[in-house]
């Protein structure tokens, strides 16, 4: 992945275990260390963030599909002061 943009020079400090699972990574892919850092920095760095009240309607759903939790999840239903939530 070569860049025209001008670049610096970033120094961190890792696990010996996270730099051998750069070093293969980047090997996998035929990169150089630094290259496949990059990519791996700017696919976590560009992912958007997940929306907090989308990831909380989410996790409602999958937990209102066990039967055991029904019970559990009327009751907060019932005490859960949603006022001001959309």
């Amino acid at each position: 992945m070569k860049t025209s943009a001008p670049s610096s020079v970033l120094t961190i400090r890792v696990p010996k275990a996270l730099d051998r699972r750069l070093t293969a990574e980047a090997r996998r892919q035929r990169l150089t260390r630094s290259e496949a850092a990059r990519a791996i920095l700017e696919e976590a760095l560009n992912e958007p963030a997940e929306d907090p009240a989308i990831a909380a309607r989410r996790q409602s759903i999958l937990a209102s599909r066990q039967g055991a939790d029904k019970d559990t999840l009327k009751f907060i239903d019932q005490l859960a002061d949603d006022r001001g939530w959309r």
